[in-house]
Formats: structure tokens, sequence, C-alpha cells
């Protein structure tokens, strides 16, 4: 290893959620790694980290391949050793569409990518974490993970994910791993901008219908991956934390078939 700055791996790192995880990793004093399949964003990233004197490195990975994930983990591995967490915030997203209308191909897709994806890397990286005796894996799931949606695929990937986050938090947890995840809520990142500036998504009814009116930042689900990934949840995994600014207890109290006066 070259220092004994701790390292921090994030996937997904270009855009959104995962480029407020690396940006908060980075500012918290960690080495930052960064993968994702747009090297000209990842490479922003990091450039923009390292003009503020931090220590960012990005790697173009694609989460679709085992290979591509492995030569990765290889090379971050040999270089830094294991990582004191991995970050899994690669993913696509998808637009509302019925069951029957859906092309089996775009459900293969976002299986492949944000459920295997994520299963890959956690293997490739939790198998030098277990070797070390430490170390933390954040799983990005989502409020389809608690709650139907037509986003089909989506929803049965994120829902899949908090179950592989059960069972890697159990399996991992004699060797010192800890695993977890997050669910953020409507998060207002580049991508859900664009949906809202294309006419996919209304910002007003995401608004009325969260109990704090209003949408999620991507900082505040980087500050609680980084709560997450310290000591001070050092007796905390296995769990799944919804940061969704209360979309999931307002939408279900709203639906109750009568409402105080």
């Amino acid at each position: 290893m070259s220092d004994n700055q701790e390292s921090v791996v994030v996937t997904g790192g270009a855009s959104g959620i995962g480029e407020a995880c690396a940006r908060r990793f980075a500012r918290a004093g960690y080495r930052v790694i960064l993968a994702d399949v747009n090297a000209a964003g990842g490479e922003r990233v990091a450039e923009e980290l390292r003009a503020e004197k931090l220590n960012a490195h990005f790697h173009q990975v694609d989460l679709a391949s085992e290979d591509s994930v492995a030569a990765f983990a290889l090379a971050v591995i040999a270089e830094y050793g294991a990582p004191h967490a991995l970050v899994n915030a690669g993913g696509i997203l998808q637009n509302a569409v019925r069951v029957l209308d859906m092309e089996l191909a775009e459900f293969d897709r976002l299986f492949q990518i944000n459920v295997r994806g994520t299963l890959i890397a956690s293997r490739a990286f939790g198998a030098s974490m277990c070797e070390a005796g430490r170390g933390s894996i954040i799983n990005l799931c989502s409020m389809t993970t608690f709650r139907s949606s037509a986003q089909v695929a989506y929803s049965v990937g994120k829902s899949g994910l908090k179950a592989l986050t059960e069972t890697m938090a159990a399996e991992w947890g004699s060797r010192g791993v800890r695993v977890n995840a997050v669910a953020p809520g409507y998060t207002l990142t580049q991508a859900m901008q664009a949906r809202i500036d294309s006419g996919q998504r209304d910002p007003n009814a995401v608004i009325e219908r969260s109990a704090l009116r209003r949408f999620v930042k991507p900082s505040e689900v980087a500050d609680a991956v980084h709560f997450l990934c310290s000591d001070q949840a050092a007796a905390i995994t296995g769990v799944t934390l919804p940061i969704d600014c209360g979309w999931l207890v307002s939408t279900a109290y709203l639906a109750f078939a009568s409402q105080p006066e």
C-alpha cells in the first residue's frame, strides 16, 4: 500500500447519490475511488475533488460485466488493500410501465446492473474485507423496496437488494464486515431533474405526498451512508434505512379511509 489512508470505493460515482457519497467521504479524509461506466462524469468528479486537495481516483467500470468489476477490484485491492467501505450506488432508473407492456429485455438490463452488478461488486470487495476482518458495505435500495410501483423491474430489483443486504450481513458479520442499505425516496439528482424537465415526474405530487413537503437532497443520503460506515454505527448491520422525507409514512397516512377533522 502507498500510505495509511483508508479507502472507500463508490460505484456509480459519476453522478447523483454516488457522486454525493464520493464527495462526502473525500471531505471526511478518505481516499475515494470512484467507479462508473460514464468516464466523462467520473473524471469530472475526481478532478473537482483533487482541486480541493482531496484524494480521489476514477476507474471506468461496467457493472454489467463481471470481468470489468473483477479487474477493477483486483487493481484497487493490489494498490490499497481491502477498502474501509464499498458503496454500491451504481444503477439505472426506469420509467413507469405496465407489466404486460414491459419489454423483458428492459427487465433483464435493470436486473443485470442494479442487482447482479451489486452482487458482483460486493463479492469482489467483500472477500478482501472478510479476510481483513473489517469493512462496511452499503447497498442502494429505494422506497420501492417497501411499496408497489409501476417501475416494475426497478422495484423488483430494489426489493431483492434488501434481501441480499440481509443475507450478506448474516453471513459476513462473524468476519467483521457490516452490510446495510439505504432506501432513498424522491431525491433531486441530475437524473430526477431531467425527468421532471421532460414531464416524466410531477414534482408537486412528490412534495404534496411527503411529510416534510420536499425532495430529498443527495447530500442527505450521503450523510446517512457515511454514518452507517462509521464507528458510531458499529452495532448496526442488516438494516435498510429509508431516507425519504417521510414519503412512506405520509402516503400510508393519507390513504387511510378516514382522516381527522
